[in-house]
């Protein structure tokens, strides 16, 4: 507790502002690009394309691969699981690097409940790779005047088996300008 009866904000737990809207919010459009080139990758989306090209199976790498070789990306790591039912993902995990740079928190919720352009980005991109699983290393860029943060670096790996799909991925991302800590 801080003097005066307050509660001092704990920027490990609550690493974002509850009361500002997500950087995204201003964004007036958005694109998802594939990069094949590894010589233009972020250190990051190296790990995770090493960590998955390690035992990765015919675009999937298996559910029960030990993600131990991730743990320096653990901020900037989602995980999220496929609900067929719903057509949807859920956030499993959602990094705290990327909820304090993205202002928000998505652990638990579906990816329909982001704003608009992340919410239909993000769902067709995710339904793509359930339909044709691969490693996807690329980016996200937004358009807009108001936001922040306008290129995310990103990487996605599909979890499953041939008799399953995908199940889960794994996604890296960051913020540009911004570098995991080693």
């Amino acid at each position: 507790m801080a003097s005066g009866g307050g509660t001092m904000s704990n920027t490990y737990l609550d690493p974002y502002d509850t009361d500002a809207p997500p950087h995204v919010a201003g964004a007036e459009g958005g694109i998802i690009t594939e990069n094949d080139d590894r010589d233009t990758w972020s250190p990051g989306q190296r790990q995770l394309a090493s960590w998955f090209e390690a035992g990765a199976v015919a675009g999937l790498a298996p559910p029960d691969m030990p993600i131990d070789p991730l743990a320096p990306l653990l901020g900037f790591i989602h995980k999220l699981a496929v609900d067929r039912e719903q057509d949807d993902f859920r956030y499993l995990i959602y990094g705290r690097a990327i909820a304090k740079h993205a202002n928000m928190g998505m652990e638990g919720r579906f990816v329909s409940e982001l704003v608009e352009p992340a919410r239909s980005l993000f769902l067709t991109h995710y339904r793509d790779l359930v339909a044709r699983p691969r490693l996807f290393v690329g980016q996200v860029v937004y358009r807009g005047t108001d936001v922040r943060y306008s290129t995310w670096p990103r990487g996605v790996a599909p979890l499953g088996t041939s008799q399953t799909g995908v199940t889960h991925f794994i996604v890296f991302t960051e913020a540009a300008g911004t570098e995991p800590r080693r």
